[in-house]
């Protein structure tokens, strides 16, 4: 997802207060599309250098301006990441010539790629004035016990070239400088350990970080060290500080701002809403707005919230559908319980009257889904669809909800188990039962088939397409058979509501992290907070805000409009 072009705002009073310095300070990249072929030589002579944007100027590792310049750039195909570096220097040497080395021995030019933004399983390269590579793949920084930097692990496909503005080795100190340019697979970026390499650029909006270094030797026994994201730490290695690279479907030299998202769900079948909230909603620091209701009004707030400078993402009711006519038609797209109680009868639904959940499997139910978002996705205010319950009923309701219906759902129970309706008993094809594990996964297929479908439809249309998600996969999957993973999105709401719960702000920093490491770079996360949880703290929203931005930088969304401080400011 491109971050909106209108968001240009500098800094509120609560992004003053909630940014750490680190975090205000990390740069970010927006990564864009090469213009047409990059051969490899050294040179920088292709149209793609010319109109890719540099990267701001390097800085030493306190954060104070670096001796030593660069100018780098970026610009991806679908087969590699690009790199280009040029860096000056009075005097040319290189002495080491063989792979794996210790480069950084060397004056060398360096790229760190943390592809997961977790801080875990990154990856490192360094090159001298030779040409020479080392190449690591890095388990957690080096502080930490156990981690692991594999030097034997190569980039498979790696092409670079440097070449050499002066003469190498003659210690003159009459040269200009040398240039590199590197094309990583994304093969050896994306693929690794149990991720199968893809050899395919990830989806627009992936979000991950970098860091670069050039290291020098103005003199024996001394070393300088140059960076793209200042750690203020004496070592690059701590990846948490790092800058932000966010891919973009837009070809190089295109203008796009990098802003954190931040998203607030509004009811738009609200009839006190109007263009000044969505004003209002704007000066507070909100830069997107997921809109429910109607077709109609759902374009009318999309239209409003264009006219403010926000980004619109339309809310679709997926497997559960409360209020579609259509469902009335048709008792066999309903979901099936265990006890063989179908949802089109209000008396047979579970927990509330509004849940209609429809059957998964069948092609009629995944037809009507995606042409309901092929009609969203077509009005021109409407930015991006968020699916919302792409999934099927509470098989486990989160804990602090069991008194409210009287239930403890620690064992599987009968009436709150879907989908045995006929159709998927047979595509299963065999009788289920309810604790076989390949029943259970079959269901979980059957959903991301369905949330797949209906995310084509809104590529086909032209809009990206993500949902709202329980906290994390494997809560997910056990909860109600949504292992998001599986998810085909271009970003993804987790819902860290922690009271549901009845847990703490902490759970719900972790519930991120443990989101982050599930996808692993798949697409970006927005978590998502219950506003209620915080009417009577706002200083605690504050923190929690704080904190979820310096873990994930991306953004986050609050739910919901109705609940949202008349005071509060936000990034």
């Amino acid at each position: 997802m491109t971050p909106p072009a209108l968001f240009r705002r500098a800094a509120c009073a609560l992004a003053l207060a909630l940014l750490c310095p680190a975090l205000r300070a990390a740069p970010t990249y927006v990564l864009q599309r090469a213009l047409g072929p990059v051969t490899v030589d050294g040179r920088l002579d292709e149209p793609t250098w010319a109109k890719a944007r540099p990267l701001s100027p390097l800085r030493d590792l306190s954060g104070a301006p670096a001796a030593r310049p660069a100018e780098i750039r970026m610009a991806y195909d679908d087969a590699f990441l690009y790199v280009a570096a040029r860096l000056p220097a009075k005097t040319l040497r290189a002495t080491l010539t063989e792979r794996d080395s210790v480069i950084y021995r060397d004056d060398d030019f360096e790229v760190f790629i943390d592809p997961s933004a977790t801080g875990r399983n990154y990856l490192e390269l360094e090159i001298n004035q030779l040409g020479t590579v080392w190449d690591l793949f890095l388990t957690a920084p080096y502080r930490e016990p156990g981690a692991l930097a594999l030097h034997d692990w190569d980039i498979k496909g790696l092409r670079s070239a440097v070449t050499l503005q002066g003469t190498l080795n003659d210690g003159e100190g009459d040269d200009t400088g040398w240039t590199v340019e590197i094309a990583w697979p994304w093969a050896s970026i994306f693929g690794h350990s149990n991720h199968p390499r893809t050899g395919k650029p990830p989806a627009p909006g992936t979000l991950w970080r970098m860091n670069f270094s050039r290291v020098d030797h103005p003199a024996p026994g001394q070393e300088t060290n140059s960076v793209w994201a200042p750690t203020r730490l004496p070592t690059i290695h701590a990846p948490e500080h790092w800058g932000r690279v966010r891919l973009s479907a837009n070809p190089v030299g295109t203008e796009e701002t990098f802003p954190p998202l931040v998203g607030l769900w509004i009811h738009g079948n609200d009839p006190t809403l109007s263009p000044d909230r969505f004003r209002a909603w704007a000066k507070a620091g909100i830069n997107t707005v997921v809109i429910g209701g109607t077709d109609a009004n759902i374009a009318k707030a999309a239209r409003w919230a264009k006219a403010a400078g926000l980004r619109a993402i339309a809310w679709v009711w997926a497997l559960n559908r409360p209020d579609d006519p259509a469902l009335d038609a048709h008792p066999d797209w309903h979901a099936v319980s265990q006890e063989g109680k179908a949802t089109f009868r209000e008396a047979d639904r579970p927990f509330v009257g509004y849940y209609r959940f429809l059957c998964p499997t069948h092609p009629a139910v995944r037809e009507h889904l995606a042409a309901h978002v092929r009609r969203l996705a077509r009005i021109p205010e409407v930015d991006a669809i968020q699916l919302d319950y792409i999934r099927l009923p509470d098989v486990v309701l989160p804990k602090a909800l069991w008194p409210t219906y009287g239930l403890d759902m620690s064992t599987l129970l009968p009436p709150y188990d879907f989908c045995y309706c006929p159709r998927c008993v047979a595509a299963f094809g065999k009788t289920p039962n309810p604790h076989d594990p390949a029943w259970a996964d079959f269901r979980l297929r059957q959903v991301a088939a369905v949330a797949n479908a209906a995310a084509q439809a809104a590529r086909e249309a032209g809009k990206p397409c993500g949902a709202a998600v329980f906290p994390t996969p494997r809560l997910a999957a056990g909860m109600v058979y949504q292992d998001w993973a599986r998810f085909a999105l271009d970003f993804a709401f987790p819902m860290d509501y922690a009271s549901f719960y009845a847990e703490d702000d902490a759970w719900v920093l972790d519930r991120v992290r443990e989101a982050q490491t599930a996808i692993d770079g798949a697409f970006p996360i927005y978590p998502g907070l219950h506003l209620p949880d915080y009417k009577d703290d706002p200083a605690r929203l504050r923190t929690l805000i704080r904190d979820l931005l310096r873990l994930n930088p991306a953004g986050l969304c609050l739910f919901d409009d109705s609940n949202l401080p008349p005071a509060l400011t936000l990034p």
